[in-house]
């Protein structure tokens, strides 16, 4: 048992782009949420399968989810079953199972049914909890006050403020006593995917053709990609000739000799595979958090949505919010990020205000970690057991709001 829960219980952070999974007060585990096309189109990979790969060259990705909503049911009941083994469950049923489950702000009404019928009737769980990431930072709040996430406090926080930067999108989420304020929760249209799909497009224009090249893109992204803390001045920077500070070479994959696609940290080492010369695009794929109408999109970057949030609450609650900022998604990775998004919140917000912004060691990860922190009197408020299922069946997700 952990803080009061119910033994044998699995949070699961089921994210577009990986599914964090484990048993409270366990490890997590991570597993790429998708079934995997490989290049010939013989071979399919499902979840972490993905790593028996040899050849990433033009891989087709199937997501359970589009637009960060669960729609495919199919995929997603592979890759949860495939979760179940390695967690070591190998019984049919999760009879004597708990559930905690993750959904984005929003989700529509019948993938609420459709995934609480999942859980009952394919898997067979005793009892089940959905919530959005941000509900679960709330239970950690004395841990990102002091910038300590090593200790817990069985205490949650007033007022809270989730930026949640993931694969589909990215939410400003409002938390006031453990309750997402709904009207004050802000979506920007830019996520991993968009800034993936907009790198593809920049090296495929300048360089060579990537469009097909998902994987490896997103490889680099992650490798070599930053926020810019003055976007212009950086620009001017990097067009700087014949060198500049912010020029790299990553040497592109060759799978049929077996070399895999790298950062070249000795520029004077010959090596005999191809090279891709990167300089602006570096920080101008994750500018787009920032700045979305860099590319025509009518939104606000993340600052200003986190403003337009605040500005819907009086101000004494505007003040706690902004002081009990947290970050949580894969985007949050990008360095720089957390001192650019600080800088330009303390530029919006009033100077009187005790400016906030808690970054977790592991952005990805860390609202599945929460969850397994819940309290056993919050899960006992808000599960739905098996029993109250097959006496109300699935309106009884609508009966306990």
């Amino acid at each position: 048992m952990n803080n009061g829960l119910p033994a044998k219980t699995i949070v699961l952070d089921n994210g577009a782009y990986n599914v964090k999974a484990g048993f409270a007060g366990g490890n997590v585990l991570e597993i790429p949420n998708c079934l995997t096309k490989s290049k010939d189109g013989n071979r399919l990979f499902l979840g972490d399968e993905l790593s028996n790969c040899n050849d990433f060259t033009t891989l087709q990705f199937r997501r359970a989810h589009e637009k960060g909503y669960l729609v495919n049911w199919s995929t997603e009941t592979a890759v949860w079953d495939q979760v179940m083994r390695r967690l070591g469950i190998t019984e049919p049923s999760m009879d004597g199972y708990s559930l905690i489950l993750t959904q984005p702000p929003f989700t529509m009404p019948s993938i609420e049914l459709n995934t609480i019928q999942l859980v009952f009737e394919e898997f067979g769980f005793d009892a089940y909890f959905a919530c959005t990431p941000a509900e679960l930072i709330s239970w950690d709040h004395e841990c990102f006050t002091k910038g300590d996430e090593a200790s817990y406090k069985d205490a949650h926080g007033e007022c809270i403020l989730v930026i949640d930067s993931g694969y589909s999108f990215t939410h400003i989420i409002p938390v006031i006593d453990s309750q997402v304020q709904e009207n004050a929760v802000r979506r920007i249209d830019v996520g991993g995917r968009f800034l993936t799909n907009f790198l593809k497009e920049v090296i495929s224009y300048r360089k060579y053709n990537m469009m097909e090249e998902t994987y490896l893109m997103n490889e680099i992204k992650e490798s070599v990609c930053f926020v810019s803390q003055n976007f212009a001045q950086d620009l001017n920077l990097a067009q700087t000739k014949p060198k500049s500070k912010y020029d790299i070479l990553y040497a592109l994959p060759d799978y049929s000799s077996g070399k895999f696609g790298h950062v070249v940290k000795d520029l004077n080492k010959i090596i005999d595979q191809q090279v891709l010369k990167l300089a602006n695009e570096r920080f101008a794929s994750p500018e787009l958090l920032f700045s979305p109408s860099d590319v025509g999109l009518q939104e606000a970057g993340i600052p200003e949505a986190v403003m337009q949030s605040v500005q819907g609450f009086p101000e004494e609650i505007g003040a706690l919010l902004l002081g009990n900022i947290v970050t949580i998604g894969g985007n949050c990775k990008f360095p720089g990020f957390h001192q650019r998004l600080e800088a330009e919140l303390r530029s919006l917000s009033p100077e009187d205000i005790d400016l906030r912004v808690f970054q977790p060691s592991n952005p990805s990860t860390y609202a599945w970690n929460r969850g397994a922190h819940m309290p056993g009197k919050y899960w006992n408020a808000n599960s739905i057991s098996k029993s109250e299922y097959l006496e109300h069946g699935p309106n009884i997700l609508y009966r306990r709001k």
